[in-house]
């Protein structure tokens, strides 16, 4: 099947990728600079099987590119809109995904627009009433960065917001998908979409809250997390084991959609309320461990091991531990930083050794795969003060106990 996909960055790029290998022709529209990336074979973010899909795809021609959604050699019955939204305190704005929504509507190139952007709750239905020329769907994205494509093509489950006719016409892009499919109204589609990720966010923040007693009693909250885990109740994939709180933008974009909903509303939410401060909280566990450590931050050495918020990434978007370092920084701490996917930040250096010769003190941010199997022992025997924080409780009790240094993770107690 022939379909079109628009959008320029992450979410766009896992759609075009995905529907490729599913045997589907793709066209990609997207803004000139990165359709340009696309024909170098250089995708505009990292993803596992992004650059090998877009190789193969690319090159049997069943994946192509333009950057003018009027061109007639778009057209398709189905466009999938796919274009990240711009993330501002109250939710998102909607400004320039309306105007291309307008653009792609007016262009007379397709006939059913599934939109997979995010979506506050009831805008999906204000775009149909603005163009009634058209039918619009909501498909909402469960996607991972990092994860991206795998989860494209095999879900926890597919929903697809719209009337009968929408169905028939975008279900069997998926139908060699083997996961449970949901038809549902519009605004069932776009309140599933934000209770998943605000769902996910009252876990995080629950889990967070406990940490609080984790010192107190000597408690590891990883053994009760998987305790948890085992409960029908709350599931095997359940975010209940401690670590940082949330960040990347996403999860706190939905939270803030619905306060902000709500306030227009006049409906109290109480709950969703409290998520973000307990989280934003709970965050600061870093900079106030640091502290308490390195009074003056002044001219002290502090090595980071990952940036992006999530291991297998290459965005910093979001990212808490890249402000936290721009702000140590700010306070004249000098700030090294290895991140084995992110190529462009002020801080980077080329090798853990780096990171810890002379440091004062060691942030183990992201618990990447490239971080796994290092030396800890032998990386901080080159340090100065030896204080390192396993902010990705990366560490086991042997490895920890054999560091000789102040080691300190998050929710798992002396260990």
């Amino acid at each position: 099947m022939k379909t079109t996909v628009v959008g320029s960055w992450h979410l766009a790029s896992i759609y075009a990728a995905g529907l490729a290998t599913l045997g589907h022709e793709v066209r990609l529209v997207a803004r000139p600079e990165v359709t340009k990336g696309y024909e170098r074979g250089e995708p505009p973010v990292h993803e596992p099987g992004l650059k090998e899909a877009l190789a193969e795809y690319g090159g049997k021609g069943t994946w192509t590119f333009s950057d003018d959604i009027r061109d007639p050699a778009n057209a398709s019955e189905v466009c999938f809109l796919a274009e990240d939204v711009k993330v501002v305190p109250r939710g998102v704005d909607l400004d320039d995904f309306r105007k291309l929504f307008d653009a792609i509507a007016s262009s007379k190139n397709f006939k059913i627009i599934p939109i997979s952007s995010q979506m506050p709750i009831g805008t999906c239905r204000e775009l149909q009433a603005a163009h009634p020329d058209v039918r619009v769907a909501y498909f909402p994205e469960f996607l991972r960065l990092g994860e991206g494509l795998a989860r494209f093509l095999k879900p926890d489950y597919i929903v697809l917001g719209g009337d009968a006719g929408v169905t028939a016409s975008v279900m069997p892009f998926f139908a060699g998908v083997d996961a449970p499919k949901f038809h549902v109204t519009l605004e069932e589609a776009e309140m599933a979409k934000h209770a998943a990720n605000i769902f996910v966010a009252l876990e995080v923040s629950f889990i967070s809250e406990l940490t609080k007693f984790s010192e107190r009693f000597n408690v590891n909250l990883e053994k009760v997390g998987e305790i948890l885990r085992h409960d029908a109740r709350v599931g095997p994939k359940a975010y209940v084991l401690p670590g940082m709180g949330f960040s990347g933008e996403t999860v706190e974009r939905d939270i803030r959609v619905l306060l902000e909903k709500g306030r227009v509303l006049g409906i109290d939410l109480p709950l969703l309320s409290q998520i973000i401060p307990v989280n934003d909280e709970h965050n600061r566990f870093i900079e106030r461990e640091l502290k308490k450590r390195i009074s003056n931050l002044t001219g002290s050495k502090i090595g980071f091991l990952g940036a992006t918020y999530k291991p297998v990434t290459s965005t910093l978007r979001g990212s808490l531990f890249a402000d936290l370092m721009m702000k140590l920084s700010g306070e004249g701490a000098e700030i090294r930083l290895f991140d084995p996917q992110v190529s462009d930040f002020q801080f980077l250096v080329q090798s853990p050794e780096e990171v810890f010769a002379s440091a004062d003190a060691v942030v183990i941010s992201v618990g990447k795969k490239e971080f796994r199997d290092l030396d800890y022992q032998k990386l901080a025997g080159t340090m100065h003060s030896k204080v390192v924080i396993d902010a990705a409780n990366l560490m086991s009790k042997d490895q920890a106990r054999a560091l000789g240094t102040d080691y300190i993770s998050i929710g798992r107690g002396d260990l």
